[in-house]
């Protein structure tokens, strides 16, 4: 298919740079999937094996306006033309018992980035000509139109419990008509774990998000049955409480 973000003057200049100093990009994420749906996006992120450090280096060679500010976490923000662009080096994560902050590692290999990223319609990656690599089936997912954990379910929330509520919010922006079994009986089962390890604040956010897509209804209701809402109705009521 044809990728909009691959025409965009500032994403061509990114690839071109890299590429002279035998470096590879990735468009991954959000925009990937972003384009599959149809939608509009100018949230462009990129992926690469290259170190922080020679992304650092590469950036400054070209005279682009940086932002260190999240380069301990393996991301070099970019400035081109008034767009900003984050270019993160391939990471594995550990994760601390009973910790939702993971120890992050520099990784070389692109299945070690995928394995860590939450659902699989999040983690297509593009190349300079359009090649998408596809680990884990996301683009028949997105197909299926169904929001599908990478890893297990349960692990993957217990490792991370605000992807409960991300999940949530994907399956009412964009996926409220078919559900995985798998993925959705782990955010059910395991929503306790969002009241105590997601900060409040946080949880307010995500839930707004939720209430405000298309399917809030359907979602609403899953909550319901499942007696989900009586931890988040606190959230939905009281909308000026920081």
């Amino acid at each position: 298919m044809k990728f909009n973000f691959l025409e965009n003057p500032s994403v061509i200049k990114l690839f071109t740079m890299f590429e002279k100093e035998n470096n590879r990009l990735y468009v991954v994420g959000g925009a990937v999937r972003d384009e599959f749906l149809g939608i509009k996006t100018n949230d462009i992120d990129f992926a690469t094996a290259t170190r922080p450090e020679k992304v650092l280096e590469i950036l400054n060679a070209n005279n682009i306006e940086v932002n260190l500010k999240g380069m301990k976490f393996g991301t070099i923000s970019a400035t081109i033309d008034d767009e900003k662009f984050d270019i993160t080096t391939f990471r594995k994560d550990s994760y601390a018992r009973g910790s939702r902050f993971p120890e992050i590692v520099c990784s070389k290999k692109i299945r070690d980035d995928f394995i860590r990223r939450d659902f699989t319609i999040n983690a297509l990656y593009v190349e300079k000509f359009g090649r998408v690599i596809d680990l884990g089936g996301g683009v028949e997912d997105l197909e299926k139109g169904i929001v599908k954990f990478i890893i297990s379910p349960r692990k993957s929330v217990f490792f991370d419990p605000l992807r409960i509520l991300r999940y949530f919010r994907f399956c009412s922006l964009y996926f409220y008509e078919n559900f995985d079994d798998a993925s959705l009986r782990a955010c059910i089962d395991k929503f306790q774990r969002v009241i105590r390890a997601v900060p409040r604040k946080r949880i307010k956010e995500e839930v707004k998000k939720i209430l405000a897509g298309p399917g809030a209804e359907v979602i609403v209701d899953i909550w319901k049955k499942n007696d989900i809402m009586v931890d988040i109705v606190e959230y939905i009521e009281d909308e000026n409480d920081e």
